[in-house]
């Protein structure tokens, strides 16, 4: 079964469509869909808690999606035994570990679920343990997750493995600054141009704010506050509004406008949790504990 158009419409955030193509389906009993079909209905907040019980799959998503609400792991923890469970599984365990900040524990149930003798949802585990080292600052790691993948899948790296490959590939470009102006850029341009969505326009943004091009950033901003985005797509505008507002905000600071706290206050509002939140209330208590300590 060819997952080409699902996965595409999936990455470069057209859930509306991908779950469309994926209800054309509906017959079907493949893991891959049903890994696909549930994390679209989540994205869309459609999702219905037991839905898919039947499934080993859908049984740890329902856990998954409780953790998410509950930030409770345990139960998600204790029902997944890395040694038997499924690519697909280990990826949902994976990403509430990170969730929870334990990117050594995700990272290294990511590298088991990769090297697992079963090869479905392999390249989806990829993607993950990539984004999970670049968060934790492990950039060298991800590059050697990247390249010993590549080595040992050569021969058998299918069309629809390869759109998620180099997905993964431009993320440690964009996180290690290689090719910003060139193959990398034209990457996330062709993306913006090809499938207009929020997300792959905000993938463009970031390349533009990356090289602080202050201009054509903020024709994109002006592009995502346009009724074609903002209105025609406003579950998708809904969904992508913290991390819009975190480019808003990285693009005041480099303009040198002044509704950078008018910002923060929204986006603190909108996500509490959001990482330019957390990173800013870091910084301002190392702040605090290094004035305190010379006003002794």
């Amino acid at each position: 079964m060819d997952f080409f158009s699902i996965k595409q419409n999936y990455y470069t955030g057209d859930f509306v469509h991908a779950l469309q193509d994926i209800e054309k389906h509906t017959e079907s009993k493949d893991d891959t869909l049903l890994f696909y079909k549930l994390k679209t209905l989540l994205a869309l907040q459609k999702y219905e808690a037991g839905s898919s019980k039947t499934n080993p799959i859908g049984v740890t998503f329902d856990l998954y999606v409780k953790y998410l609400k509950s930030r409770d792991i345990s139960a998600l923890e204790s029902h997944v035994n890395t040694e038997t469970a499924s690519p697909f599984e280990l990826y949902f365990l994976a990403s509430a570990l990170v969730i929870e900040g334990r990117f050594d524990d995700s990272l290294e149930v990511c590298v088991y679920g990769i090297d697992n003798s079963e090869s479905t949802g392999t390249t989806e585990l990829l993607l993950l343990a990539i984004q999970v080292t670049l968060l934790n600052g492990q950039f060298s790691i991800a590059q050697t997750l990247f390249d010993n993948f590549i080595g040992a899948q050569e021969d058998n790296i299918t069309s629809e493995d390869e759109l998620i490959i180099n997905l993964a590939e431009s993320y440690i470009k964009f996180a290690t600054n290689q090719d910003t102006t060139s193959s990398n850029f034209y990457y996330f341009e062709e993306l913006a141009q090809t499938f207009p969505t929020w997300k792959t326009q905000l993938g463009l943004l970031n390349l533009h704010l990356q090289q602080s091009n202050i201009e054509e950033a903020k024709g994109i901003i002006n592009v995502l506050e346009s009724d074609y985005y903002s209105v025609e797509q406003k579950d998708a505008a809904k969904l992508y509004k913290p991390h819009f507002l975190a480019n808003k905000i990285t693009l005041s600071i480099l303009s040198g406008s002044n509704d950078v706290d008018e910002l923060k206050n929204e986006l603190e509002q909108l996500d509490p949790n959001h990482v330019l939140i957390q990173n800013n209330k870091r910084i301002n208590v190392n702040f605090d504990e290094i004035v305190a300590k010379y006003n002794v």
